[in-house]
C-alpha cells in the first residue's frame, strides 16, 4: 500500500503542475513515468548507463524515451525535449556526491518558471523514531561482501580499490524537510510547495497509532515532498 499510495500521490502532484514535458531522473521501473504517460502527459527519463536492463525495458514497452546518462558527470543538455519539470523521486538518499551538483544542473537546464519536484524518505519519520526507541539501527546492515556489479558501478565514486560500505545500494544520508528547502533556496529555486506526506493514509488496526502520531506531529510523516520553481527573472 505504501509504494502504491506514494506513486499515485506523486503522479497527481505532478499532473497538477500542468507542465509541457516531464523528465524522470532515475525512474527505476518507470512507475511514475508510466503513470504520467497514461494521463496523456509528455515524459522522458534519464538513468545511468549501468542501470539494470529492466530499468530500460519498460521505456520501450510504454513509449517513453530514456536517456542513458549519469547524473553527476553527465550533461542534461543532451535531452532534446523542452523539459519544464524535472522529477527526483526517492533517489537523493543514495547520493554519494553532493546533491548540489545535480540541483545546479537542473536549475541551469530549466526554463524560467520551470519546476523541480523532489520526494524522499523523511529522516524524522514515525518509523525511524520507533526504530530508535527499540534500539534498532536506521541504516541498512553492512554486507560481508560487495557483489561484483556493485563494485564495478561504484568505481565512479570509489577509486581506492577497497570496497566501501556505501558501494552497495544503501542510504548514504536521509534528509529533513527544512534541510531540503534550504538546499533548494541555495540552488536558486523558489519554494513552490513543501510538505510532509503519510503513505499509509488508512486508519485501520495496523496504522492507527502511526497515523495518530503523524496527525499530532506532522514532521513524523513517511515522506518529504518539495517542489521548487525557477524564478521567472532567472
Amino acid at each position: 500500500m505504501s509504494e502504491r499510495s506514494r506513486y499515485i500521490d506523486t503522479i497527481s502532484d505532478l499532473a497538477a503542475l500542468q507542465c509541457k514535458t516531464y523528465c524522470d531522473l532515475g525512474p527505476g521501473l518507470g512507475e511514475i513515468s508510466i503513470g504520467l504517460k497514461q494521463r496523456g502527459l509528455d515524459v522522458v527519463a534519464v538513468d545511468a548507463p549501468w542501470a539494470n536492463a529492466e530499468h530500460f525495458a519498460w521505456s520501450n514497452a510504454n513509449g517513453v524515451r530514456i536517456y542513458a546518462q549519469e547524473f553527476f558527470t553527465g550533461d542534461l543538455s543532451v535531452i532534446e525535449e523542452p523539459v519544464d519539470c524535472f522529477i527526483l523521486a526517492h533517489s537523493i538518499a543514495h547520493f554519494r556526491f553532493s546533491p548540489y551538483v545535480l540541483f545546479n544542473k537542473i536549475f541551469a537546464a530549466l526554463p524560467p518558471g520551470g519546476f523541480f519536484y523532489l520526494s524522499t524518505v523523511n529522516v524524522t519519520s514515525f518509523e525511524r523514531a520507533l526504530k530508535l526507541a527499540r534500539g534498532q539501527t536506521l541504516t541498512e546492515p553492512v554486507s560481508l561482501v560487495v557483489n561484483e556489479r556493485s563494485q564495478s558501478i561504484s568505481q565512479d565514486w570509489n577509486r581506492t580499490g577497497i570496497p566501501q560500505i556505501w558501494d552497495d545500494w544503501m542510504h548514504v544520508k536521509e534528509y529533513s524537510l527544512p534541510e531540503l528547502q534550504t538546499m533548494f533556496k541555495s540552488s536558486g529555486f523558489e519554494i513552490h510547495s513543501a510538505k510532509h506526506r503519510n503513505n499509509y493514509p488508512q486508519w485501520n488496526r495496523a496504522f492507527w497509532k502511526k497515523n495518530l502520531a503523524i496527525k499530532l506531529f506532522p514532521h513524523m510523516a513517511d515522506e518529504n515532498v518539495v517542489i521548487g520553481r525557477k524564478p521567472m527573472t532567472a
